[in-house]
This record gives C-alpha cells, structure tokens and sequence, in this order.
C-alpha cells in the first residue's frame, strides 16, 4: 500500500505545473492567432498621414503654428517631413518645414511650424512630404 500511494505521488502532475502549462498554450494559440490575422487582413499598410493646423501663438520675434500629424496607416513612418506654407491668392509667401523623428502606425504626434509673417492673415497648407520606412 505504502509503495503505491508513492508512485501514485511521483507520477501525478502538481497543480501549478498544469496551470503553467495552460498559460503557456493560451499565449502560444494568441501569437498563432494574431499572426494569421495579420496575414489575412493583408498585412502591413504604408502610412496614411494626414497633418492637421492647431493655434497660432505669438512667439517673441515669430509666429509659431501647432500642428497634429494623424498616421492611419499600418506602417511605421520616420523621418517624416511635415511642410506649411502660407498663400495669399494662390501665391507662395513663406514655407516652414519640421521632421517628425518617429510617428507609429495607427498614432499621432504633435508639433509647430514658425513663421516670421502672421498666419492669420493668410491661408496655410499643411502637408506631410515625405519619410522613410524605419
């Protein structure tokens, strides 16, 4: 009797060595899930930024401009150059440009053009120009 009830002991699977075990199969089966969601739904998209103007602030000598740039997109864009330009009947008055050095997919960063004229005299264009995959 007392030699079965020890190999029954040896032989059984303690508790928390079963609840590691599930852990471990419910992360396994969630990677394994997530990836194949990923490949089915296409994968990565290139980043869709969209830059939009905030408040304009006057600064001691300039006039700075807040801006939000919006990636929808599924990629990664760093580097990203973000222009403003003030027009007055369709001519070019002054342009500004800030790099942006990281802005994740499905993200936003925020941040400001300086100008030297009044933005609130003219329109302003915002726009991303470019960046490059990280």
């Amino acid at each position: 009797m007392a030699s079965d009830k020890g190999q029954h002991q040896r032989e059984s699977t303690p508790f928390w060595e079963w609840v590691v075990t599930g852990i471990g199969i419910v992360l396994v089966l969630g990677s394994l899930s997530f990836l194949l969601y990923r490949e089915l739904t296409g994968g990565e998209s290139p980043p869709d930024i969209s830059v939009q103007a905030g408040a304009v602030h006057n600064a001691s000598t300039t006039f700075l401009v807040t801006f939000r740039a919006i990636n929808k997109g599924g990629s990664t864009a760093s580097k990203l150059r973000i222009e403003g330009r003030l027009t007055l009947n369709g001519k070019t008055v002054e342009t500004s440009e800030a790099l942006l050095d990281y802005l994740p997919a499905h993200s936003e960063r925020k941040g400001g053009l300086f100008f030297s004229h009044d933005p609130r005299r003219f329109d302003i264009e915002l726009r991303p120009t470019g960046y490059e995959k990280p």
